[in-house]
């Protein structure tokens, strides 16, 4: 039987963060998920025919139908997910079927650069989430790895992962007790001297912007038909 890890709470001067959780659990103590697979492979048919996405500012406004909902492309995962505003890459929020609590966040990044990651390669992770309204911001460090890469042509596809499943409920109060924002993360050089590589000489792109606006509602009602088992109840 796995055992789920908790992981101590670490305090911040500023409001709460979406990252920063005090409940997260080790996803690397749980099974091999199929979604991996089968979400890249869909990401990849997508950015073949998507040629690219227009560039916003750090904090411009994305349209209403920025966040993608997918319930049929995995037996076990709600796909929730959006392309970010500087270039074609993505952000991709999970939630289980059948454990509704469950959240796993991941990011799918496109590069042209000569050089590739391999699989495992670390990078250090600036997030910072900047309010529409208002100059305070909420800036903090996390760390992503390369969970899984794919060469195609001059593109490499990579999916990145913080090895880490978060609770659907804290995540939906810190994004309901939050003016809307945008969300921005930066990959930088991590410390560790096996990862010691220029990042962009890895990544054609080291950074990515995403509107945060309308997941609130959308991740509450996806997490209500979860919950009540209707996810696959058609919008009227």
């Amino acid at each position: 039987m796995n055992k789920k890890t908790y992981i101590n709470p670490r305090s911040y001067v500023h409001e709460a963060t979406l990252f920063i959780n005090p409940s997260k659990n080790n996803k690397m103590m749980h099974p091999n998920k199929s979604k991996k697979p089968s979400i890249i492979l869909s990401f990849l048919i997508v950015i073949l025919t998507f040629s690219s996405v227009l560039a916003y500012s750090f904090i411009a406004k994305a349209n209403p139908t920025y966040w993608n909902i997918d319930h049929e492309s995995d037996e076990e995962w709600i796909n929730i997910d959006a392309f970010g505003m500087v270039s074609e890459n993505m952000m991709a929020i999970s939630m289980h079927k059948e454990r509704c609590n469950e959240l796993d966040v991941d990011f799918y990044f496109t590069s042209y650069a000569e050089n590739r990651a391999d699989d495992g390669f670390k990078f250090a992770l600036e997030v910072i989430e900047q309010p529409y309204n208002g100059e305070d911001y909420n800036n903090y460090e996390e760390e992503l790895f390369v969970a899984y890469s794919e060469q195609r042509g001059e593109r490499t596809f990579y999916l990145l992962d913080d090895g880490y499943l978060y609770d659907t409920e804290r995540w939906l109060k810190v994004l309901e007790d939050t003016t809307p924002f945008a969300q921005k993360i930066i990959l930088k050089k991590h410390k560790e001297p096996e990862y010691d590589i220029d990042t962009s000489s890895l990544m054609t792109d080291v950074d990515e912007v995403w509107d945060m606006t309308d997941l609130p509602d959308i991740l509450a009602r996806e997490y209500q038909k979860c919950r009540f088992k209707n996810h696959d109840q058609l919008e009227l």
